[in-house]
């Protein structure tokens, strides 16, 4: 408050500029174009388009800009009104933001040459072609569906972002040295994107390389302000860092971790298993058949062959079920005795404690013959152990 032939005058704040986005204190403030420009080399021009592509990709994407890829068009005459309108109906992902990032650029005051003119037009036209004709779009009033971005849609937003840091990388490579390895490792960047860095910088390459030949004219042009010694420098960094992208591939798929296979369920297991569920003259019944699994011991009794059975586990394993048979059992101590009358030596062994189990095949009578595995629907499954 200032004091003036005694009166009191209120000074004017200063306003404090507020970035357009939070982020801007870390990736500077959208680059804006000086009027002499116009008379920059291809390198100082290029250098400052770099910046700007980074910008844009940053904070905008292909919808934010498409309006003002409408009115640039209008400023011209290479379309008429249906063309636009061709264009205003094509989908958002059909202009690549390489073009949307021209357009900005030039509303921050960048001066078009042939090159970027001949490339909007050309990216512009293909992108009427792919718009569904007028007929096709609904003009019916539906509800607006919310975009829901997939997984997908992150991961190729989040690589945008960290190609353009790169980028930014690349054009300050006289005064900055980048340990590629570290850089992936700090970003966290998924396995499944590599091979999209990897695009960019191999195309980037073989046109260093096609450059430097001098074959293609355009080529020649563009790259008339670099030396022998900027082609050797741009080069090697690309392969340093493709080189980093192969160790970093490597070492995630060495650290990933493999995939477990969940275990079958014991329904599943006994799902083809063919076996009797009861003998009404015997008076016996099967148990669940899903009790086998992970049992040490299993008494069966074929009706039709009249012989009591026992499967024993192997050493360091459990009984299961493979199919219709049975598995895991030791062959050589799994036997069987045919029983000359069923009805009392069953009545027996269903009195029988674990104890008595033990000596009750030995007990009976009769040759020893060694057990196949094989369930069918004339065997009860009696017990498990």
């Amino acid at each position: 408050m200032a004091v003036v032939a005694g009166i009191k005058i209120k000074n004017k704040e200063t306003k404090v500029r507020n970035p357009l986005f939070a982020d801007e204190k870390y990736t500077g403030g959208e680059p804006q174009w000086p009027e002499e420009s116009v008379d920059w080399s291809d390198d100082q021009f290029d250098s400052l388009l770099r910046r700007s592509f980074y910008y844009y990709n940053y904070y905008y994407n292909q919808k934010d800009c498409k309006k003002y890829v409408v009115e640039w068009m209008k400023t011209i005459p290479s379309w008429n009104k249906e063309q636009i309108k061709a264009f205003e109906r094509s989908s958002d992902r059909s202009i690549p933001m390489t073009a949307c990032s021209l357009i900005m650029a030039r509303r921050a005051g960048m001066t078009f040459r042939a090159r970027h003119t001949e490339f909007l037009i050309k990216t512009i036209d293909s992108a009427i072609e792919q718009a569904e004709p007028e007929a096709l779009v609904e003009t019916s009033a539906k509800p607006i569906e919310v975009y829901k971005p997939t997984i997908q849609d992150r991961l190729s937003e989040k690589t945008s972002e960290l190609i353009g840091e790169l980028e930014g990388l690349y054009d300050d490579i006289d005064n900055t040295t980048v340990k590629f390895y570290n850089w992936f490792t700090d970003n966290n960047v998924v396995q499944s994107q590599l091979s999209k860095y990897e695009n960019v910088y191999q195309k980037r390459k073989a046109e260093l390389e096609e450059a430097q030949l001098k074959a293609d004219p355009q080529l020649k042009e563009g790259y008339s302000h670099y030396k022998a010694a900027d082609f050797k420098k741009h080069i090697k960094w690309i392969d340093d860092l493709l080189a980093a992208i192969e160790q970093y591939r490597g070492v995630k798929k060495a650290t990933k971790k493999a995939r477990v296979k969940k275990a079958p369920s014991k329904e599943k297991l006994v799902a083809k298993l063919k076996y009797a569920k009861e003998d009404k003259l015997l008076k016996i019944v099967s148990i669940n058949p899903a009790d086998i699994i992970g049992s040490q011991e299993l008494w069966i009794y074929n009706t039709k062959t009249r012989k009591l059975g026992k499967y024993i586990a192997a050493s360091y394993k459990q009984l299961t079920i493979k199919g219709t048979s049975i598995d895991g059992f030791d062959v050589d101590k799994s036997v069987c005795k045919t029983l000359r009358k069923p009805d009392e030596k069953l009545k027996e062994f269903a009195k029988a404690g674990k104890i008595q189990l033990r000596k009750f095949l030995d007990e009976i009578k009769a040759t020893e013959t060694k057990l196949n595995g094989r369930i069918s629907a004339d065997i009860v499954l009696l017990k498990t152990a």
